[in-house]
């Protein structure tokens, strides 16, 4: 959150800045409002810390600045084609602006090339972001656009249980992230089984349901993705490629090489089959697993590999997530990616690693019509071009919700919530957040892993917006010159393109039982039927609303402070 405090402010920022200094505190402030100018650093993705919690980073490499009065804006944009490694952005009140790129290697007659833009525009925020997904449609675009039909409120539950069908589809819900606890240790996700029916002993290291066996099989997993796909919703499966192994630390190897069984042994498979993946024993995760470089040839053919059983032995699954993308910010010394530079010596950016691994892992999947999340707690824009979606761990953080929801503008995001969450600092101010960035949150569905989970309170929460959270499913957001606006002080409004029209939430009005919105450069805006959807309502209202010059106008009630306006594009 920005201190606005002894900052110079010329006289045309003034207004805005009051607006955006009320719109600040310590749960959440709205990222689509100007700042001034101020003594501040940021890192190029979250590289300082594992959870994206603290505001030191950006996500998008651009930087975009405002003239309201000459209503005239500009934004340098960097190329998200260009090799991205360690890069800072820093500004000064006076205006100074400067990147600056870390970790390239220079010399032995190479050539290092950079591209940017300077990109004019209208004094928004749109016109930057509209530039890159113009120009960077692969950053941006879900590469298997069946994505939009599975995104929605998600979970990260172990349960198969049967579920309330009908409630949680009252509550938006689209799919479970399943649990890690299925694997027998991290990485190796579907042993080499014989066929469907032969079981393994899982990892059994999480909480599970007491009917929940120890023993597991692909035909058990594939059985409750069909159940859940049969009423509507849809599974993932979780997936890994920085982390390997279970307790791995002051083990030995039990197993021979020539063991069939060599599987069962994570210390012995990685020695004998993956001998170069680990790259820094010293580091130690969750599960005590060893960090491995996805790039590692031996290790990458192994992802492969367990992407193949996935798509071979859980049809009824819908793709996977792979999780702990925040191991991406370390470098690989024991290899060389030919561009980067650390301590005086080659190195492998695992950076660099993933890109080259979802280069192969992203056309598996999605020529078999299966999509990809990421927990992408490395928030970096060119490490998406593969991913369908995200679903942020830390989406209950101001700053991780904010840069996953500028990432996905043309993908669902869902963002992690406990249940302790939604109050901060009001229920009405969490899901209202959520609107205004298009990103769904988690469901509280039965035994989420350190994730919300169902009681009175939650349920209700969910059930009176879920509605709205429905109307914004298969979001786009709509970037086109001063597309919405609203002289309503102190409401926020966004809009998004959704199947069969508009979705445009009105948010954060407090007491106001109504505000005024203005819609233009949308085309068949004259021909467009408009309604509303309050929280905790069960049916849309139509909306009063005056078309002139080009410009809708809509004279939004609003319940909670909040409305959810549909825009249907009328068949002749």
């Amino acid at each position: 959150s920005p201190d606005f405090s002894d900052t110079p402010v010329l006289p045309e920022l003034q207004a805005i800045l009051k607006e955006a200094k009320a719109s600040v505190n310590k749960y959440w402030s709205d990222p689509l409002m100007p700042v001034a100018f101020l003594n501040r650093n940021w890192h190029y993705g979250n590289v300082t810390q594992s959870a994206p919690v603290i505001n030191d980073y950006f996500a998008i490499p651009m930087i975009t600045v405002l003239a309201p009065t000459h209503n005239a804006g500009m934004s340098l944009v960097l190329s998200p084609d260009d090799v991205m490694l360690y890069m800072d952005l820093s500004v000064t009140p006076n205006g100074d602006i400067q990147f600056n790129r870390l970790n390239h290697r220079l010399g032995e007659n190479r050539t290092v090339k950079f591209s940017m833009n300077l990109v004019l525009h209208e004094a928004s925020w749109r016109g930057g972001l509209r530039f890159m997904t113009q120009c960077y449609p692969q950053c941006f675009e879900a590469p298997n656009q069946r994505v939009h039909q599975i995104g929605g409120c998600g979970a990260y539950s172990i349960s198969e249980a049967p579920i309330d069908v009908e409630k949680f589809k009252k509550m938006s819900f689209g799919f479970n992230w399943k649990l890690s606890d299925d694997f027998p240790y991290m990485g190796m996700f579907i042993p080499p089984v014989k066929n469907g029916n032969e079981k393994w002993k899982r990892s059994c290291d999480e909480k599970a349901p007491p009917d929940k066996d120890s023993l597991v099989s692909c035909r058990q997993l594939n059985d409750y993705a069909k159940y859940m796909k049969r009423n509507g919703f849809s599974v993932l499966s979780y997936f890994n490629v920085t982390e390997f192994g279970k307790n791995m630390y002051n083990r030995k190897a039990v197993l021979h090489s020539n063991d069939p069984e060599l599987w069962k042994d994570p210390v012995a498979y990685l020695k004998y089959c993956l001998p170069n993946a680990v790259f820094d024993p010293g580091i130690q995760t969750c599960y005590y697993a060893y960090i491995v470089d996805p790039a590692d040839p031996d290790y990458l053919k192994f992802i492969l590999e367990q992407a193949e059983r996935h798509i071979k032995l859980l049809p009824s699954t819908d793709g996977i997530c792979i999780d702990r993308a925040d191991w991406l910010k370390l470098f690989n010394t024991k290899a060389d990616d030919g561009v980067s530079w650390v301590n005086d010596k080659p190195a492998r950016s695992l950076f660099r690693s993933w890109i080259i691994m979802q280069k192969q892992l992203g056309p598996m999947m999605h020529n078999a019509d299966k999509v990809i999340f990421s927990n992408l707690m490395a928030l970096r824009l060119e490490l998406g071009n593969e991913l369908d979606g995200i679903y942020t761990e830390f989406g209950n953080n101001g700053n991780a919700l904010n840069a996953s929801a500028l990432l996905g503008t043309r993908k669902p995001v869902v963002g992690w919530t406990v249940n302790e969450t939604i109050n901060e600092p009001n229920s009405d101010d969490f899901m209202q957040r959520h609107l205004h960035l298009g990103v769904f949150p988690t469901a509280p569905y039965p035994y989420n892993h350190h994730s919300i989970n169902p009681e009175p309170t939650a349920d209700k929460l969910y059930l009176d917006y879920g509605l709205l959270l429905n109307a914004m499913r298969g979001k786009k957001w709509v970037l086109e010159p001063n597309c919405v606006e609203t002289t309503t002080k102190g409401v926020k409004v966004n809009m998004f393109e959704v199947p069969g029209g508009y979705a445009l939430p009105v948010t954060f009005g407090g007491k106001a039982e109504s505000a005024i919105v203005r819609v233009r450069n949308i085309s068949g805006l004259d021909k467009m039927k408009v309604t509303v959807i309050h929280p905790g309502d069960d049916l849309e209202i139509p909306v009063v609303s005056t078309y002139k010059d080009g410009v809708l106008e809509l004279n939004v009630s609003l319940k909670l402070g909040c409305g959810m306006v549909k825009l249907t594009t009328l068949k002749n």
